[in-house]
């Protein structure tokens, strides 16, 4: 590993994203949850690579460049048990990693990590992920091969991850994932938002931004677990998402131009921010910018500027 030096900028993030098809495999935080330990975990994948385990590891190093060195060493050496595999191939060096700020840590690998794909590289990714993700100020980890965002099998760059962006499941649930998402619809006059928690199993082949906004679209009278009435659907009939992904924390979100077609009994911001709160609540996206039919358009119903992105707006939520 060569040139690692700590940087303050801003990471590219994608999104999506990391609910790629994951397949019949496990992510398992081994004796994370079987014993009181408490400290750090050194993760691998099993030999087989069709689960991800730890080992437990006590570091040197206290601050946080320190911290980060020992772990990429530790990772790119064998596990002490013999029925793991350690996380960094052989082949594979990282070129440099940078953190700014935020917390946001860029690992920029060399060209040869491009000849991992499917599974095993899914598994490596969220051996290396879960393993960083533990340092204090490493909130999430972003990939670059050669120079460039890491990107999945539909060439869509898989951006920021954390230790959470990988499914936990096991043998024929492994394609579905339990989850509570916060989601804004409108209330009963249209003038405010309600927060509402929603549970639901869904596939994790499918990213959260993506699900999020399917809520939306679904509206509350068509999610069981809701029980209030007086909720109102923020989206026009008929929207649909023709693209959304996540960049620098920012999600680029391309509705059909039915979205367009205010419902009129909700105010504008009500369907904006139903949307912008909605997203925002993940934690990788900050701000949302949003297009029509691959088109930007620069005002929404004709006076309500729509060019830029939005961030939450807190003040028009319901208490």
């Amino acid at each position: 590993m060569t040139n690692q030096r700590l940087r303050g900028k801003a990471c590219t993030n994608l999104f999506y994203l990391l609910f790629f098809p994951l397949l019949l495999f496990s992510l398992t935080a081994c004796g994370k949850e079987k014993s009181d330990y408490q400290g750090y975990y050194i993760y691998c994948t099993d030999t087989n690579e069709t689960r991800v385990e730890g080992e437990e590891y006590t570091p040197k190093s206290k601050d946080t460049d320190d911290l980060i060195r020992e772990f990429l060493r530790r990772m790119d050496r064998e596990p002490e048990n013999i029925s793991l595999k350690k996380a960094i191939p052989e082949n594979v060096k990282i070129d440099e990693y940078t953190i700014n700020s935020e917390g946001n840590l860029c690992i920029y690998w060399t060209a040869s990590y491009g000849n991992y794909t499917g599974i095993s590289e899914i598994l490596r990714r969220a051996a290396i992920v879960k393993t960083l993700c533990q340092i204090p100020a490493v909130e999430t980890v972003e990939f670059y091969v050669a120079g460039q965002p890491l990107t999945d099998s539909n060439m869509n760059s898989v951006g920021f991850m954390t230790a959470d962006s990988f499914i936990d499941n096991t043998g024929e649930e492994a394609y579905t994932q339990t989850t509570t998402l916060m989601v804004y619809f409108s209330n009963k006059s249209g003038t405010k938002l309600k927060k509402v928690p929603i549970e639901t199993t869904y596939d994790a082949t499918i990213p959260l931004e993506q699900l999020a906004v399917e809520q939306l679209i679904a509206g509350p009278a068509a999610i069981k677990k809701i029980s209030d009435t007086e909720l109102q659907k923020t989206i026009p009939d008929g929207t649909k998402i023709n693209k959304i992904s996540v960049k620098e924390n920012t999600c680029y979100l391309d509705f059909s131009d039915d979205f367009m077609d205010k419902r009129p009994e909700i105010s504008d911001s009500v369907a904006i921010y139903s949307v912008v709160n909605t997203l925002t609540e993940l934690p990788n996206i900050n701000k949302v910018q949003f297009s029509i039919e691959g088109e930007q358009v620069m005002l929404y119903n004709d006076y309500v500027g729509f060019g830029e992105p939005f961030e939450v707006n807190l003040d028009i939520v319901q208490e």
